[in-house]
């Protein structure tokens, strides 16, 4: 599949007179060589010539193969369209009736999709298997779908273009960003007028960038690509990347090179080129040539997307190699003593389906966030969490609304600051095929952890901390222990009005504040934030829970470990004057309430 070689086509109708002139070879002869190399572009453009040209009289088979390349490509209406002609055949063939309806439930039209599914019918397990997932599927998106969803997604203008980007993680400088749209852009690379192009995709080869931000959609930002003169001398496909936590060492995905490898598919030079991963070591500041990673990587099939566990001791990848249970599987290999990666480990069926699984990704301590087509979802790949790690896993979780619709969602991605986040989704309005969508959520952790939050919580992890961080007793403190922690304790960070932007004053002080925890590694420390009375009280919570979080991703920015950081939001509790809920007050005095403290634990 497509996804699976991490290649998005646009549809193209209008070719060029070269396509059908090659070697004199008839329409039917070329439509079914580009689709049998899974050139879906050139093949839907072919068959809707042959489609044109011979009306009702179109045999079903180009019908079928018509459908399906608008399917591969995003064009989901104009697929409905073409199965709905071929159901409407005498020769209809049963796989009709199941196509059509994943085209349905791509469109979000549940209730006709299962229709379409109830016709299906099949010996094949695995295809009776995917059935029953796909008329669960309808049944729990239509019920989600009333839910709504709990937040909103906002494209994030300065990334998307008219081509594919997609993230793949948060780096120090911002985030990890694959995308076949930005080669014409003037950056540190410098700009491609005419930018080499995948023949089966009919669009630039994806390249690996960095996207520095300030916030989310601040219009502060700049896109660099990736170590140009690491990934520049790559041909062909690039990305995602990955980089462990020291970002001392990377791992890419890059096509197999070489002009005469072995493709599969049919044909010499179009054919599906496997994907490899890559790892490279900067030493003394300067990144070491890639080297393909031994084990990871087998001849002839794909190893793709990795990423690192939370302790960077488990490597977790895609792949199609023999022993899985679908058609790409999440595997896993663990660090060994002397640093080399022991023998792939399938992640196991709690995780993998008969399907296709894709885009892993680790936000959180023990959990694996990925995309999948074997589950019951709203369509297309949808986004699951699940807790556990290597083999053993809990039941994943779909993402519901908003992180998922009936089209293709990928590659869930929080900052370390554990309240704002990414994806990639090709669903409508966006400006390209796929495009990236930014959230801010106070309450993600409490969503999707639904136990009682206590009044002090750990930052940065799923696992409450009743009573605040450990505080052995019985220590005895110096001197400058004392006056540093009582300093700490006087400070207060001052906001603006409905803002939880940090102040210049207060990113000074907290400056100092890093400096203070770095010569105390043992200290661990509670931000505590609050707000005016002005707005309602939960309102006023969830700016209080965004002034904590800026503290504490501000801190991890200056090489604070986010384990030692805990925060409890105050709301509009404990004002520092008499500026309470109908009391009328200045706005100099407003200002001294919308606050953070700081307690230090030790």
């Amino acid at each position: 599949m497509i996804r699976c070689t991490i290649m998005t086509i646009p549809l193209v109708f209008l070719m060029t007179t070269q396509l059908y002139s090659q070697e004199q070879k008839s329409l039917t002869q070329l439509a079914d060589e580009a689709y049998a190399r899974q050139e879906y572009a050139k093949a839907g453009s072919l068959y809707y010539r042959i489609a044109r040209n011979k009306g009702s009289k179109t045999a079903v088979d180009q019908l079928m193969k018509m459908a399906h390349s608008y399917q591969e490509i995003g064009y989901y209406k104009l697929a409905a369209d073409i199965y709905q002609e071929v159901i409407s055949r005498p020769d209809c063939p049963a796989s009709a009736y199941f196509s059509y309806g994943e085209v349905l439930r791509q469109l979000e039209q549940y209730d006709a999709a299962k229709k379409q599914y109830a016709l299906f019918s099949t010996s094949n397990a695995d295809s009776l298997k995917l059935k029953d997932v796909a008329l669960l599927g309808c049944d729990s998106a239509a019920v989600w779908s009333k839910q709504g969803a709990p937040i909103e997604l906002k494209p994030i203008k300065e990334l998307n273009t008219y081509g594919s980007d997609l993230v793949s993680g948060a780096v120090q400088k911002g985030l990890l960003v694959m995308s076949n749209g930005y080669r014409s852009m003037a950056l540190n690379s410098g700009s491609q007028a005419s930018p080499a192009i995948d023949k089966r995709t009919e669009q630039p080869y994806y390249k690996a960038y960095v996207y520095q931000q300030y916030a989310g959609d601040n219009s502060n930002a700049y896109l660099e690509e990736l170590v140009p003169a690491l990934l520049g001398k790559y041909d062909y496909h690039i990305g995602p990347v990955c980089l462990n936590s020291t970002e001392d060492t990377l791992y890419a995905t890059i096509n197999i090179q070489g002009k005469g490898v072995p493709v599969t598919g049919k044909g010499a030079i179009n054919g599906i080129r496997h994907l490899q991963i890559y790892q490279s070591v900067k030493k003394n500041g300067k990144w070491e040539t890639p080297v393909l990673m031994p084990g990871i990587n087998i001849e002839g099939y794909s190893a793709s997307h990795a990423v690192l566990s939370s302790g960077g001791d488990v490597l977790y990848f895609v792949s199609d190699r023999p022993g899985g249970l679908g058609q790409t599987d999440i595997w896993y290999a663990e660090k060994q003593a002397d640093g080399t990666w022991g023998a792939p480990v399938n992640c196991g069926s709690q995780v993998n389906t008969v399907a296709a699984e894709t885009f892993p990704t680790v936000n959180e301590d023990g959990i694996l966030y990925f995309s999948s087509k074997g589950y019951a979802g709203m369509g297309g790949y949808d986004i699951y969490r699940v807790k556990g790690s290597k083999s053993n896993w809990e039941v994943p979780e779909n993402m519901k609304l908003p992180f998922n619709s009936g089209a293709d969602d990928m590659g869930l991605v929080l900052k370390r600051n554990g309240y704002e986040g990414y994806l990639a989704s090709n669903r409508p309005g966006g400006m390209g095929k796929d495009d990236i969508y930014y959230f801010s959520d106070p309450n993600y952790f409490s969503r999707v952890n639904p136990v009682p939050e206590p009044p002090v919580t750990v930052a940065h992890t799923t696992t409450p901390v009743t009573g605040g961080p450990p505080n052995p007793g019985g220590k005895k403190h110096t001197a400058e222990e004392i006056t540093d922690k009582q300093k700490l304790e006087e400070l207060k960070f001052l906001y603006d009005y409905n803002s939880a932007s940090l102040l210049t004053e207060s990113r000074r002080i907290l400056e100092e504040v890093a400096a203070v925890l770095k010569r105390h590694p043992d200290w661990k420390i509670v931000i505590m934030s609050f707000a005016d009375s002005r707005g309602g009280d939960q309102y006023n919570t969830d700016l209080s829970a965004l002034r904590c979080y800026a503290v504490i991703d501000y801190l991890a920015g200056k090489g604070i470990d986010p384990k030692r950081l805990y925060y409890s939001n105050k709301g509009e509790r404990d004002p520092v004057n008499g500026c309470k809920d109908g009391v009328p007050c200045s706005e100099a005095e407003y200002k001294q309430n919308r606050r953070s403290e700081l307690k230090i634990k030790w």
